[in-house]
């Protein structure tokens, strides 16, 4: 970190895109437990979302264009995705398949940690993940695995 960084504070929300708000918002409160919010009298459609107990934000912002966003054939854990804890992914699984939500799993590879991607309404990418908080996932003066580090993606 440089002493000329700006120094931002911890994440306040992620803006994702919503062909419908009213039905993303009944997706996030219904499948994920987020609240929805009051919200600005902005000159354009959306949803402000809220997980009390860690503070998350989701703000559903009408795509203005018309167009109804569509999910890709597959699920790509590697494109853009917003990241979520879940306390017990077991849970989390059986609560997918009980929603009729297709998904697919991964590890994280050196560490061990299962995530599962899945799409939300519009199709952005929602991953959900049962690893340990960042601090002590990378603890201070911590450097990647031997086998990470030697890693090359092109």
């Amino acid at each position: 970190m440089s002493a000329d960084s700006l120094q931002p504070g911890m994440l306040n929300h992620v803006a994702l895109p919503t062909a419908d708000p009213q039905r993303g918002a009944r997706f996030y409160c219904d499948v994920l437990g987020f609240e929805e919010m009051p919200r600005p009298a902005f000159p354009f459609r959306g949803s402000w979302l809220l997980r009390r107990e860690t503070g998350v934000m989701i703000h559903l912002i009408h795509d203005e264009t018309g167009r109804a966003l569509r999910p890709p054939q597959a699920i790509n854990p590697r494109g853009p995705h917003v990241a979520l804890f879940v306390p017990d992914y077991d849970a989390a699984i059986h609560g997918l398949r009980g929603f009729g939500i297709a998904f697919v799993e991964r590890v994280l590879p050196d560490y061990g940690f299962r995530q599962v991607f899945f799409h939300d309404p519009d199709g952005n990418v929602i991953e959900l993940g049962e690893w340990p908080a960042p601090a002590a996932m990378f603890p201070a003066n911590s450097s990647l695995p031997k086998s990470a580090a030697s890693r090359t993606e092109p």
